[in-house]
């Protein structure tokens, strides 16, 4: 059995990601139906809320080996309360402009807790019991963005002008959040001596060269990078082909938004079960050309809502498969003493690729490119990756004590 102080992890980091999609899918449809704003809404949005993690990625990986992970994360659910607290007074207000800002101190927050949380992970499992507790861990992931992304359509309709109260049980989450946190057991610091730095640009190559040295180390960032481009862009793509079936209830759509983070919540832990005993190097690639195949089908079926779910979700189940054995390679092969920095590095490198997810949008948008007709984009992506990983093979370098 996985260790009581994981299970509280996975419990702790499930409600922050409820509160991180709930908020950030409420900001998008707002912005959605504020077309007037000029340029792509939802691109825009989906760019103040990845900004952070450029800027404080790497600081905060630094941040992590320095201090004990577990502290590191009960600081941030504390300022998870106050953020929640702040989105409450704009939804009160109804002011898009200060969600935005909120939606950026919430970036923020997820920016330090992302190193701490995956950071503390083989501090707290074996190694054996890796793919398993990163299988609960993802599906844990994917059931908050499940329950977030699939309210927000409801309360926005349900609550209508009365939004604030949401933010409210935003806020009441984050507490019980800094509550469950408190129970995990602290580790020691992986490095007390380490120097803090504030230059992200700077302190990313430094964590891409380290992560050079170690064979397979560095393709297995980038190909978790491109999971988050992608998914970025499936998330926009599905928002959009929404408001273009015109016999789609809103919040329907959404929860079948959520409903796709299910399904790569049940690839993820089947995943998981299937690399127990010792790593599945094809899951990565079979992973990507199956999710590229599915957005095929999506784009060239029938364009009805419900063979695009199914196409989707079908994708969606892969991802799982694609991002387990990734997740591995990641937390496996780096020192103890350069795990903080190494999950820093390459949480930087998601969000490089969740900005370029928005600036992509932004440019798709620009030539015409919108809704449907992105996913053909997305299985060109995921059949180069597939490629590209075939070659590098970075799962053939892990080894499993």
């Amino acid at each position: 059995m996985l260790p009581r102080s994981f299970r509280l992890l996975v419990l702790t980091q499930f409600l922050t990601v409820f509160n991180d999609n709930a908020f950030k899918q409420t900001v998008l449809l707002l912005a959605l139906a504020n077309q007037g704003m000029g340029g792509d809404p939802q691109a825009r949005a989906g760019l103040v809320f990845a900004l952070p993690f450029l800027l404080f990625a790497v600081f905060a990986g630094d941040l992590a080996d320095r201090t004990s992970k577990r502290n590191l994360l009960l600081y941030t659910k504390w300022v998870e309360a106050g953020v929640m607290a702040l989105a409450t007074y704009s939804l009160w207000r109804g002011d898009l402009a200060l969600g935005m800002a909120a939606l950026f101190l919430m970036g923020m927050q997820s920016a330090f807790l992302g190193p701490a949380k995956y950071g503390i992970v083989p501090e707290l499992v074996s190694n054996k019991q890796l793919s398993d507790a990163n299988g609960l861990l993802q599906a844990s992931v994917m059931v908050g963005i499940l329950l977030g992304t699939g309210s927000a359509g409801f309360l926005k309709l349900g609550l209508a002008s009365h939004l604030w109260v949401a933010g409210l049980l935003f806020t009441l989450i984050a507490l019980v959040g800094v509550w469950v946190a408190h129970g995990i057991t602290p580790p020691p610091p992986a490095d007390p001596n380490r120097r803090l730095h504030f230059n992200p640009i700077t302190r990313l190559k430094l964590g891409l060269q380290l992560a050079s040295k170690t064979a397979g180390l560095l393709p297995a960032i980038f190909g978790h990078g491109i999971f988050w481009l992608v998914g970025g862009l499936g998330l926009f793509a599905w928002n959009e082909v929404g408001s273009e079936f015109a016999q789609v209830n809103e919040g329907l759509w959404t929860a079948g938004l959520a409903s796709l983070s299910v399904s790569v919540g049940l690839g993820s832990l089947l995943a998981g079960r299937l690399s127990r005993q010792r790593p599945r190097p094809s899951f990565i690639t079979r992973g990507a050309a199956a999710m590229a195949i599915g957005y095929c089908f999506v784009y060239w079926g029938p364009h009805d809502p419900l063979v695009v779910w199914i196409g989707c979700l079908a994708s969606n189940f892969f991802m799982g498969f694609y991002l387990i054995p990734l997740k591995a390679i990641l937390q496996s092969l780096p020192a103890a003493t350069e795990k903080g920095r190494i999950q820093g590095a390459g949480q930087m490198m998601d969000w490089t690729f969740i900005v370029g997810a928005s600036l992509v949008k932004w440019c798709l948008s620009g030539i015409g490119i919108r809704g449907m007709d992105i996913f053909p984009v997305m299985a060109g992506i995921m059949a180069v990756t597939a490629l590209f990983l075939r070659l590098a093979r970075p799962m053939a370098k892990m080894k499993l004590g």
